[in-house]
């Protein structure tokens, strides 16, 4: 033992008590140098039984007048830097004194109190304090001082130490700071958890950095998350008897916290599964209820389970997978939309695995259901998966998919013919690449979508708006023109009359389009020769034409009269070049070019984009038969020779 230490403590003890109405100063420096003595102070440490109780009773003895000081003026001192220097006294003293506590019990509430205060400052890191208050929490911990609050009944301190270590918590702390806290409360937890705990650590786990994208737990979610693995064991009862009875029987359960306990389980889930052994086979229960809301929610949280693979859920509980199979069948359109939603997830997290066979299969079924929503859904799940794995996914499915072109509900074939847009799009991308081959069943999308020119009650399917689906849609925007032309050669090889008669009726109505633009351009530079109300019948005349290329002919028709009174030549001008040249890379650049001149903010933007679109060579130019030429000089696939010829017949 350090006996001058030991001295300097007493004599700083008896100086304090000495002094009636001590100023600041004087405090501050004695408690500094206590500090300071009282950290160089051990635990008597004698191998004789009776030297190790004399060496306690010197070691308390020479403590008493400093702790007389605290309990009779100092505890309640209001000025920060005092309750602070006094919180690592009194934390110094637990340890020297450990495993008895240093102070009576009638003093003790409020000590605790005072460290719990110290505590509420840590999550400023920036304080000059800081240190110390670190020093605090790790000697508070290594002495387990704490566990005391529950012996003297202050069950009210303990629930707000835990709130202040949860609030105060950061993700910049240092790894021993955070190990502290959590050892501190797990050693409550492992003394005495209760229901009340639990209730404070739930709500925790719930919490998401607020400044972060995608859900990232917080600095506090993380602590619940290390909290409920390291004392599973205490914890594990009562997670395991709130989550069984929210489901059993919701309405009897007091905790707000009843509204979250899908989100609970699986935040549990993924950090300790074995917990919920005994909850899991539950949720079958939920698969079965009459209620709606609680069936979607339960078939979400399988879904978000499938998003964990390697806890192989659909094995470790297959009645569950079962149940959850029949869910696709619901008699709620809500539970299958949802059950669909799920698929996608349970499928990328194994796509070659059994289960997904069986997801495919049940997602099969959803394409013909009865409900306009569901089998709009399932599209969108069939072409994302697809996309996910082209090389794999069945082609029978792909093909079923494309069969909703044809749905009788308007918004199901609008949805079917982006999605499918997007699986070509990743398609032609994947053979630019050399990662696939050219596929009869994916080339079969563009020859469906053709006929969809033959549908008489949507305006969107007209040809006037296919066009600009073949111009923009069909091929991702960086996809070279050989490449292009690879793949229309394929489906010239595929198309049908009508689907051949849907294109040349697309093209006709472009180049009638072009040819009219044309003739408008050269009147405009002869405007001021001729008469201007002959001039105004034929524009008049020519807008008519055009503006019937056009979705909405009375709107065009408008339009072109305001582009009719534009004043800058230079758009003129530039839509001249835009028709006159064949190339489509060039094509592309003066088009490009000419929305430039226009700007975002002009009230016609929307019409001339789509004429400046109308205008190019866009679906086939003179590179496309630089290509087709090169292709069938080449000798390179005499069986599309047919087609090729075809192709430059259009």
């Amino acid at each position: 033992m350090d006996e001058a230490a030991l001295q300097l403590v007493s004599e700083i003890g008896t100086q304090l008590g000495q002094q009636s109405r001590p100023i600041k100063g004087f405090i501050v420096k004695s408690l500094r140098q206590a500090a300071s003595a009282l950290s160089q102070l051990e635990q008597p440490n004698f191998p004789d039984a009776t030297k190790k109780l004399e060496a306690a009773k010197k070691l308390e003895a020479g403590i008493k007048p400093l702790k007389r000081s605290i309990i009779h003026g100092l505890l309640q001192h209001k000025d920060k830097d005092v309750q602070l220097l006094v919180a690592i006294c009194v934390s110094e003293m637990f340890r020297v004194l450990a495993p008895e506590p240093p102070f009576e019990d009638e003093y003790l509430r409020d000590i605790f109190k005072l460290i719990l205060n110290t505590f509420a400052e840590l999550a400023d890191t920036t304080s000059p304090f800081f240190s110390r208050r670190v020093k605090i929490i790790e000697t508070v911990s290594r002495c387990k001082c704490c566990v005391i609050m529950l012996d003297i009944d202050c069950n009210d301190l303990v629930m707000e130490m835990f709130n202040i270590f949860f609030s105060v918590v950061r993700e910049h702390h240092q790894k021993s700071l955070i190990s502290d806290i959590l050892s501190i409360m797990s050693h409550i937890l492992h003394e005495e958890a209760s229901e009340q705990l639990l209730d404070v650590i739930l709500r925790n786990l719930l919490k998401e950095d607020k400044a972060s994208v995608g859900g990232t737990p917080s600095a506090s979610s993380k602590l619940a998350i290390s909290l409920i693995q390291t004392c599973s064991e205490n914890l594990g009862p009562f997670i395991c008897g709130f989550l069984t009875s929210c489901i059993l029987d919701r309405d009897a359960v007091v905790s707000e916290l009843k509204e979250f306990y899908h989100e609970i389980i699986f935040r549990i889930f993924q950090c300790a599964p074995e917990m919920l052994l005994a909850v899991i086979p539950n949720v079958t229960q939920e698969l079965l209820t009459d209620q709606v809301d609680v069936r979607i929610k339960a078939v979400n949280l399988i879904g978000k389970f499938f998003s964990l693979p390697e806890h192989r859920i659909a094995q470790k509980y297959h009645d569950l997978f079962i149940e959850f199979l029949k869910r696709f069948s619901d008699k709620s359109a809500e539970v299958r939309v949802s059950a669909l939603q799920c698929a996608k997830i349970c499928y990328m997290a194994n796509p070659s695995g059994p289960e997904s066979e069986d997801v495919l299969t049940a997602l099969e079924g959803r394409l013909l259901d009865f409900d306009d929503r569901v089998r709009m859904q399932a599209v969108i799940v069939a072409c994302d998966l697809a996309r996910s794995n082209l090389k794999i996914f069945p082609p029978k499915l792909i093909f079923q998919a494309m069969e909703r072109l044809r749905d009788k509900k308007i918004p199901v074939r609008k949805k079917a013919l982006q999605k499918l847009m997007e699986l070509y799009c990743d398609y032609c991308t994947k053979c630019s690449e050399g990662l696939m081959g050219i596929s009869d069943n994916l080339e079969k999308i563009p020859c469906k979508i053709l006929m969809l020119c033959y549908d008489k009650d949507c305006k969107e399917f007209r040809s006037q708006n296919m066009e600009l689906v073949l111009a923009e849609d069909l091929f991702p925007p960086s996809l070279s023109v050989s490449e292009r032309t690879r793949h229309w050669i394929h489906l010239f090889s595929l198309f049908t009359p009508h689907q051949l008669k849907s294109l040349n009726s697309i093209l006709s109505q472009k180049r009638r389009l072009q040819n009219e633009m044309q003739t408008y351009l050269a009147l405009k530079k002869k405007e001021k020769e001729n008469c201007l109300e002959e001039m105004q019948n034929r524009y008049r005349t020519s807008f008519m034409k055009m503006a019937a290329c056009f979705t909405d002919p009375s709107k065009a028709e408008e339009c072109f009269l305001k582009l009719n009174h534009m004043k800058d030549n230079n758009i003129f001008d530039t839509l001249a070049h835009l028709l006159d040249e064949l190339h489509y890379t060039n094509s592309q650049t003066i088009r490009a070019k000419f929305l430039t001149m226009i700007g975002n903010k002009h009230q016609n933007l929307e019409f001339l984009r789509t004429l400046s679109l109308k205008c190019s060579h866009n679906i086939f130019s003179s590179e496309h038969v630089s290509c087709i030429l090169d292709h069938l000089s080449s000798n390179r696939n005499k069986n599309f020779e047919a087609s090729s010829v075809r192709f430059l017949q259009v």
